[in-house]
């Protein structure tokens, strides 16, 4: 047997070497290549990530000045989260698109059609050159990156419910101007401030009211996504718009519903021509059983002989005995129906509703629940059927009126007590109770109550809201009812009080909100619009 060479089975020393270190170069070079591609991959999506997150906290900072109205804000709110969220500002760019935008117009994911459901939507786009390392050497320096982010400032439904009871003038400078018959009727086209009369501090609550409305409505109506109805309350059974409890702010016949408004022009005409109120003329029968008028001075006013106001004063209408007052029945003089003014707004969202929105109810008062609706079987033409609305008997004739004077009893509709603090509180369950839970997991409050789930913040305003006068635990009426108005509205428990631990009643807490005097009012709403601004869904 032959023996084969050597030099066959191994190459020269030399050429050996040569392509081994070819072959180590050429695998040193596709490692190169692959941990290279691998780090600037990697990079990449660690961009990309940060580009994503910078863009959705873009999108929400966008969306909360969106929601506030302040549209020249968005573009810097955006960029100072994106920096929060490890995206330089100097680094990439950012489009911000809303319905607002002409080349957005018809744009379906921005629900920009849909005239009749309009929503508050935001989308941020934005681009970043992601810097390569390996790829730079092959001629690719970087890549660019995309991410987009929708959010929804939630649109808003709020209802202002407004006291327009005939305290509503005890600011006057004068006892004239304590009229309403008198100061309603004070510059009537508004002269200087625009707002037609002169009743204080009713005056000063229009203003406010109005501030707050050209805050929520705050574009032109055909581009307006929130929506506002107004209510306001006195009596309880006066057809009269400015004197009894009603919608203000209109009604849809045809669907035999309250309506809202989108329009600031009109919502802000509703509340300037807003006037405290003047009950009907005052009648009496004379000797023959003939109708006359009772008083010299008009409609239901009383003035002492010195021609001083005193207030209003029906009792000759009621009872057919001008100026007998023994066993007289005050009820129909009550002006403070705070639970029929609740009970219409918890309505706007029952029969009215936007499913996508955040329902709000802003209840202002100056004093007490003392009134309530009509029972079925009033009939205020006929004095044997009273007295008027959920009055107990031994409450009609005394201070405070219609009250049981213990704020803490809660009785249920039927009891011989049922009063109108109760029928007040009933009334804000219906508006706040929180709908579709389970009965098992209902507040005890909210058992068999078919609640709106409304955010409610409630605003006292003056003395009278402290008044305490009888009452069995020293506390104040009307106070305390606002008060429990606002925790219902908090979170629909009234037992989960943010208030529960501040014995001030002249104090804020939770939703509620006490002012002295109406020029206060202003910052009052300020803070509420901010917080309802805050607040993202319904």
């Amino acid at each position: 047997m032959k023996k084969k060479s050597i030099s066959r089975i191994f190459p020269p020393e030399g050429h050996s070497r040569g392509q081994a270190l070819i072959l180590i170069a050429v695998a040193f070079v596709v490692l190169l290549a692959f941990v290279g591609l691998t780090v600037d991959v990697g990079h990449l999506f660690i961009r990309m990530g940060h580009l994503q997150r910078a863009t959705d906290a873009a999108v929400l900072a966008a969306a909360a000045q969106f929601r506030e109205g302040r549209y020249d804000e968005m573009e810097a709110a955006a960029k100072q989260a994106a920096k929060l969220n490890g995206v330089d500002p100097d680094e990439f760019s950012l489009i911000i698109e809303t319905c607002q935008n002409p080349n957005v117009a018809d744009d379906p994911e921005l629900n920009c059609g849909d005239a009749t459901r309009k929503r508050k939507m935001v989308r941020v786009r934005s681009e970043l050159a992601v810097p390569m390392s390996f790829l730079s050497l092959v001629g690719v320096p970087d890549i660019m990156v995309s991410s987009k982010a929708v959010a929804e400032a939630a649109s808003v439904d709020v209802v202002l419910v407004i006291d327009i009871s005939e305290s509503m003038t005890w600011e006057a400078t004068s006892n004239e101007l304590k009229d309403p018959s008198v100061c309603n009727n004070l510059d009537p086209y508004g002269y200087e401030d625009g707002y037609p009369g002169e009743c204080q501090p009713f005056e000063e609550v229009k203003k406010a009211a109005a501030l707050f409305v050209a805050q929520i409505l705050d574009k032109d109506p055909e581009e307006e996504e929130d929506r506002i109805a107004i209510v306001t309350f006195a009596n309880g059974w006066d057809n009269n718009p400015n004197a009894g409890t009603h919608y203000r702010t209109g009604w849809d016949y045809d669907k035999g519903e309250p309506m809202w408004t989108s329009d600031r022009g009109y919502a802000l005409d509703v509340v300037r021509n807003l006037k405290v109120i003047e009950p009907g003329p005052c009648f009496t029968k004379d000797a023959h059983g003939n109708f006359i008028e009772a008083t010299p001075y008009g409609p239901c006013r009383d003035y002492d002989e010195d021609d001083n106001y005193l207030g209003l004063n029906c009792i000759s209408c009621w009872m057919g005995t001008p100026y007998d007052y023994d066993d007289d029945d005050l009820s129909p003089l009550a002006t403070t129906n705070i639970g029929g003014g609740l009970i219409k707004a918890g309505n706007m969202f029952k029969y009215n509703s936007r499913e996508d929105s955040l329902w709000v109810v802003v209840l202002l008062t100056d004093g007490m629940a003392n009134a309530t609706d009509l029972t079925p079987e009033d009939d205020i033409t006929d004095p044997s059927t009273y007295p008027i609305g959920a009055c107990p008997q031994h409450t009609w004739d005394d201070f405070p009126l219609c009250q049981d004077k213990n704020v803490t009893t809660v009785h249920q509709k039927g009891h011989p007590n049922f009063d109108a603090d109760d029928y007040a509180r009933m009334a804000a369950l219906f508006v706040g109770c929180q709908p579709n839970l389970p009965e098992d997991q209902k507040p005890d409050a909210c058992k068999d109550m078919e609640g709106q789930g409304a955010v409610i913040f409630t605003i006292g305003l003056g003395e009278a809201v402290l008044n305490s006068s009888g009452e069995v635990g020293g506390r104040p009426y009307g106070a305390s009812l606002l008060r429990y108005i606002a925790a219902v509205g908090y979170d629909g428990d009234p037992s989960s009080d943010p208030c529960q631990s501040e014995p001030n009643y002249s104090k804020d807490c939770g939703n509620y909100y006490y002012r002295q005097e109406g020029h206060q009012l202003s910052q009052v709403f300020e803070d509420i619009a901010s917080r309802i601004f805050t607040r993202i869904t319904h």
